[in-house]
């Protein structure tokens, strides 16, 4: 591993890098990782890939400073390598690539990377387990059809601003990560084994039509943990269809963990959440970023939603855990907090975590104030923790962080 260390003196670090290659004398070389600024180094990399290729290398990690550098075809040629990682590197593309043949982790950020050249790799590495797309700008369509390749389980997608749709046909498929605007997922077919799903949605630039999410929900009701913006509430949430008020009807009867990202969201209330809770009847773990949301409670919630859901007769017996993040005890998350703790007979903690907004204290008066009424509220005996932001020491964190593309 080449790096950081030497970012002020490129010259050092080619000598370096030079020396270790022309001194090397054993049969092999498993990874070769270079992270610097390429300029001046390239012809030095086309040697140090060259001996690379003759031992066998099995991982190329290349993280480059400047944009410019092009891999060539004939250093995608490597029928050893297994693990492919490029930053800011462009490639230069064969139109058949022998090289894919055993690479089973291809991992591509901030590259021009176009259509083809993405079918290209995934039709000649049928080995592939993991695809991982980060800050592609160039690409407006990613089209996984992997029904052929027998081991591709991960599919990340993260920042690629001009992305309008992806098509998947990968009935291997068990973990999904996106990360970006709303747009339109085609599924060939239901995926059996996906049992991850991570769909982290920006605020949208334009209308987005809630049939765009429900046909993302279908494909992914068999999950088992669930990480969401609130986005994917409201295109389920109950609304009139042709004149006709309509509960939801989509059902994740093997959903364990649900992480709900509040940011971004319109017009999610309580009744949207408690609804999708009670459509997934198995969640043991809940967590709720809130992110300085206020919950849309006016006239239509107070006169129709909350009166329904204080007749609600369904319990979350299943529910152990729940944690919410940025809690200010306003009325509405008070609201929300309510129905959850006396509906959770069998909870076994509950813990608040204070808003990282440095401008907004919730100070232990205010806790203290509050208790006897959360008590009150309960109907089992929870522990209660309050931790502030920075220091944040429940032990008990949601399967993957907003930010996993970092």
């Amino acid at each position: 591993m080449f790096a950081h260390e030497f970012h002020r003196n490129t010259e050092n670090l080619i000598a370096l890098v030079d020396h270790v290659f022309d001194s090397h004398e054993g049969p092999d070389i498993e990874c070769f990782q270079l992270h610097m600024n390429q300029s001046g180094a390239e012809e030095k990399i086309k040697k140090w890939l060259k001996i690379c290729i003759q031992k066998g290398i099995q991982e190329l990690d290349f993280s480059f400073f400047q944009h410019g550098y092009i891999l060539t075809p004939e250093f995608l040629e490597i029928p050893t390598l297994k693990i492919l990682k490029l930053f800011n590197v462009q490639i230069a593309m064969p139109p058949v690539i022998n090289g894919c043949q055993n690479l089973h982790t291809v991992i591509l950020r901030n590259m021009n990377l176009i259509e083809e050249q993405l079918e290209n790799i995934m039709h000649h590495g049928k080995r592939i387990e993991c695809l991982n797309l980060c800050s592609c700008k160039r690409i407006r369509r990613v089209s996984i059809f992997a029904s052929n390749h027998r081991n591709f389980r991960t599919l990340k997608i993260a920042t690629c601003p001009n992305i309008e749709r992806v098509e998947i046909d990968a009935p291997t498929l068990q973990r999904i990560h996106y990360s970006g605007f709303i747009i339109n997922f085609q599924f060939t077919q239901i995926v059996p084994l996906l049992n991850v799903a991570n769909f982290t949605f920006y605020r949208s630039r334009n209308y987005w039509r809630p049939s765009t999410l429900e046909n993302v929900a279908k494909h992914v009701l068999h999950v088992r943990v669930l990480t969401t913006s609130a986005q994917f509430q409201e295109a389920l949430a109950s609304r009139y269809h042709d004149g006709v008020f309509k509960e939801s009807q989509f059902c994740f009867s093997n959903l364990k963990e649900l992480h709900l990202i509040m940011e971004g969201a319109m017009f999610c209330n309580p009744y949207d959440i408690i609804m999708f809770l009670k459509n997934s009847p198995c969640l043991e773990m809940l967590f709720i970023d809130l992110n300085d949301y206020n919950f849309e409670c006016g006239t239509y919630w107070e006169m129709h939603q909350r009166p329904k859901l204080n007749g609600l007769s369904h319990y979350f017996d299943k529910l152990r855990v729940i944690k919410l993040n940025g809690f200010m005890f306003l009325k509405s998350e008070l609201q929300l907090l309510e129905i959850l703790l006396k509906r959770s007979r069998f909870l076994e903690v509950l813990i608040f975590i204070t808003p990282k907004n440095a401008r907004i204290k919730i100070y232990e008066p205010l806790i203290l104030k509050y208790r006897d009424i959360i008590n009150s509220w309960k109907a089992s005996p929870a522990r209660v923790g309050v931790f502030e932001h920075a220091n944040d020491g429940s032990g008990v964190h949601p399967s993957h962080k907003k930010d996993w593309y970092m």
